[in-house]
């Protein structure tokens, strides 16, 4: 195949021979020209000069002064151009004279006829070879006649009347090279214009013919690739821009006319893809007349050639009569039969189509056969998902409310009455907190198989999430007492069976669980509203010390309500600061104040509530937080107040301030108790925090640190309800604890007779060895204060001294004392 040159090509290629031509051509033109204006000039010049020697020839020839001829030819010389100049004899064939000596001493005869010089002709004549000029000069020479009778040589030679020539040659090379020069740069100067012409004419052709041809081109190489673009616009000539928007058209029209058939073809695709595995031809006699479809489905006797076998033949006998009367009842309907069976291990469907009544197609029908085994068995996993807990496999709370749902209106239906058992397992988060979920998981399972073991056949257990579970009796009973006393003697084995130690791996754990127990039907009550009065009961149960069981009744649902109005009302509370401090006074042996005692107190609605509870509901909520970083910062702002008023005695250290577990365990509490020091501007030194003994129920490590920073800030610590808790001695003496506060409980067994209060006794000896100071709390009479000053202790808090008091009213009492 003979290869093409691209436009590209043929438009560098014409320009290439467009430059050569135009610049050679003018050049020649130039050329011609330069070299008629060199003649012409060198002529006139020639001719001019020739003129006037052969004139001044003439004039001393006549005049008998040959020898000033003689001079004044060979002074001509001097002129660089003039390279020779002779007078000759009329014929040319003799030298008269000459600028060259020799050749009229030697009578040299000079030829002319080497430069195309005819002496026949009496007219000036002047030849050019290359930048020589030879020139011929007509002149007429009168000699005067001789007085003597002998004459010189010459005159004897001729007459006195002689005809001759002027013969010059010139050499006018440097004239002729500057013409030359000047010639090669107008030509290249020429040349110059025609390639700016040329690069002009390229870029115009470029843009407005070749680089849209190369965009057809372009175009036509990716519609070959079955990309269907289109050309921008191009300001093009308008023969051009016809063609770019028949080729948009063209392109658009293939792109339209591929997507449809893709489209069709994804049709055409989905449409097999959904249409069934295998079809059978199936004949009026029964008998399969063909076969088409998926030729290697997973039916492997339908893979084999059927063809005049009955269309039962393949068939489990357990299938056969089935599909009889399918396709009896396809015939007899004339209407598509839909049927469900079984085949070996797989799950199929039968689609019979009778056929329209054609000659020899009577009775004939189309058997449709696709395999829904992975249907049916994604079905089948949806549905167990749906209504059971995929960890345990019991039933999840879906199935439950359903189940429920069901008993409650038989149990309506038939006057009779059955339970509903609420468990939930104590303190399963600190398993799944400490050991993982994994560890927590595998106990759930092992609760479940006990479960399981102890109710009776026929009792549906459901795991409502977590570590919640629901039993459901299927024994129901004539009357609500009898219901009663078989839900409390299921519980109780649920209980005991909860309670023997479970294994995992090599931990081993004592369980106990806590089981509210509702009794149906009741007015109004749904599968819901039993759940709810269940867990009710439970929550009862562990409020009552866990590990027990609880029935139902309406005022626990009251309390319940009761107390989710007190959470609110506290949320509430925190949010508008509806609390109040008080501070009661510490005093020491002397009676001196020393210290307070910041206490919370708040007025819900116009009554006081217990600080006992909403400080459980705090912590219960999380709101403990909010709250406590609200009593810190008021005591600290108080106490300011009273430093900057000098409202405090000298007797007095430091004010107490309760930090609750959760707030001391909050990361942020160091920086919080930091910033609000530093607003409120007074020294560590002055605030002293009081922490319960159930903070020690964490992370033992983390706490030393925590308190040990602080102390070494300047904080004091105070081990308020010491001997309520569980805190290790010997850990104990490891924290930075400078104060043990005997709890009220213990101040209490003091009696007026003077007995030994051996707890305190024990707690006050444990103090002095430990190096602490040691007050107690809730002193109220004057032999307690005798007694604890008698055995050691020199601090007091209490009633005996005063009540817990409003800021303004502390500092009265204060200021009361005696000094």
């Amino acid at each position: 195949m003979t290869p093409r040159r691209s436009l590209a090509q043929l438009l560098l290629n014409w320009s290439l021979l467009m430059l050569g031509l135009i610049t050679c051509g003018l050049g020649y033109l130039l050329l011609q020209l330069q070299l008629e204006q060199f003649s012409s000039n060198w002529e006139r010049r020639i001719s001019f000069e020739l003129e006037s020697i052969a004139k001044n020839v003439e004039y001393h020839v006549s005049q008998s002064s040959s020898h000033v001829v003689e001079n004044q030819i060979r002074e001509s010389i001097d002129d660089p151009s003039l390279r020779y100049l002779a007078v000759l004899s009329e014929a040319g064939d003799r030298v008269i004279f000459s600028s060259n000596a020799g050749d009229r001493l030697h009578n040299t005869k000079y030829r002319l006829s080497s430069h195309s010089l005819n002496t026949g002709v009496q007219q000036p004549q002047i030849e050019r070879y290359k930048s020589e000029f030879y020139a011929l000069f007509p002149v007429s020479l009168k000699y005067p006649a001789s007085p003597d009778s002998v004459a010189s040589t010459a005159d004897q030679a001729v007459k006195n009347d002689v005809r001759g020539w002027v013969f010059a040659h010139y050499d006018a090379h440097n004239d002729y090279d500057s013409m030359l020069r000047s010639l090669a740069r107008k030509t290249i100067l020429v040349a110059l214009l025609v390639i700016i012409f040329l690069v002009v004419q390229s870029q115009i052709l470029r843009k407005y013919i070749l680089i849209p041809v190369q965009h057809l081109v372009q175009l036509t190489s990716s519609i070959k690739q079955g990309k269907y673009a289109s050309i921008p616009e191009s300001r093009s000539a308008t023969e051009i821009a016809q063609l770019e928007e028949a080729f948009n058209d063209l392109s658009e029209h293939l792109d339209e006319t591929t997507s449809r058939i893709a489209h069709q073809q994804a049709l055409n695709d989905a449409f097999t893809a959904g249409f069934p595995d295998i079809g059978l031809l199936v004949t009026a006699t029964g008998v399969i007349n063909g076969r088409f479809g998926n030729p290697d489905g997973r039916i492997q006797r339908l893979n084999e050639d059927l063809t005049g076998t009955p269309f039962t033949a393949w068939l489990n006998l357990s299938a056969t009569r089935k599909i009889e009367e399918a396709r009896n009842q396809a015939l007899d309907k004339k209407e598509l039969v839909i049927t469900e069976f079984n085949h070996d291990d797989l799950y199929l469907e039968s689609r019979m189509i009778p056929l329209e009544e054609h000659a020899n197609m009577q009775d004939a029908l189309i058997w449709l056969i696709r395999d829904i085994s992975e249907v049916k068995r994604k079905q089948e996993l949806i549905e167990y998902q749906a209504n059971y807990d995929p960890l345990t496999e019991l039933a999840n709370r879906r199935m439950a409310l359903q189940e429920l749902e069901k008993k409650i209106a038989w149990s309506e239906d038939d006057k009779t009455c059955g339970s509903v058992l609420f468990i939930d397992l104590d303190h399963f988060k600190n398993i799944n907190d400490s050991l993982g979920h994994p560890i927590g998981d595998r106990l759930l399972i092992e609760a479940s198989h006990r479960l399981k073991a102890t109710v009776n056949e026929g009792d549906l257990i459901a795991r409502l999430g977590g570590d919640e579970f629901l039993i459901i009796p299927d024994e129901v009973f004539s009357a609500p007492e009898l219901a009663e006393e078989s839900a409390v003697e299921l519980g109780t084995a649920v209980l005991d069976a909860i309670r023997k130690p479970f294994c995992i791996d090599i931990n081993k754990f004592h369980m106990t669980a806590s089981i509210g127990i509702s009794i149906f039907p009741s007015t109004d009550c749904g599968a819901n509203d039993l759940i709810r009065q269940a867990d009710t009961a439970m929550y009862w149960a562990k409020h009552q010390g866990r590990s027990q069981l609880c029935l139902y009744n309406h005022r626990m649902q009251e309390e319940t309500r009761e107390r989710l109005h007190l959470f609110n009302d506290l949320y509430q509370a925190i949010r508008d600061n509806g609390f109040t401090l008080v501070y009661q006074p510490q005093h020491n042996a002397e009676g001196d104040v020393t210290g307070a005692e910041a206490l919370c107190r708040w007025v819900n609605n116009g009554h006081s509530v217990y600080p006992d509870v909403f400080i459980a509901a705090a912590e219960e909520t999380n709101l403990i937080l909010p709250l406590g970083d609200w009593v810190l910062t008021h005591a600290c702002q108080t106490l300011r107040q009273w430093i900057r008023n000098k409202s405090l005695p000298p007797s007095f250290r430091r004010l107490a301030v309760n930090i609750s577990p959760a707030q001391f365990m909050d990361p942020d509490f160091e920086a919080k108790l930091d910033k609000t020091m530093k607003s409120c501007d007074i020294d560590s030194s002055v605030l002293e925090l009081e922490l319960t003994e159930s903070l020690f129920m964490g992370d033992k490590d983390l706490i030393r640190d925590k308190m040990q920073r602080l102390s070494n800030k300047g904080y004091t610590f105070a081990l308020d309800d010491f001997g309520t808790g569980y805190s290790s001695l010997s850990y104990l003496q490891k924290l930075p604890i400078d104060k043990l506060k005997i709890d009220r409980a213990f101040v209490m067994d003091i009696n007026p007779d003077n007995e030994p209060a051996s707890i305190v006794d024990a707690i006050i000896q444990l103090g002095q060895n430990l190096n602490m100071d040691i007050i107690a709390e809730g002193v109220e009479t004057d032999q307690q204060q005798v007694y604890l000053k008698d055995h050691g202790c020199r601090s007091y808090q209490g009633y005996l001294f005063s009540r817990p008091l409003r800021e303004d009213m502390f500092v009265s009492y204060i200021h009361k004392r005696p000094v």
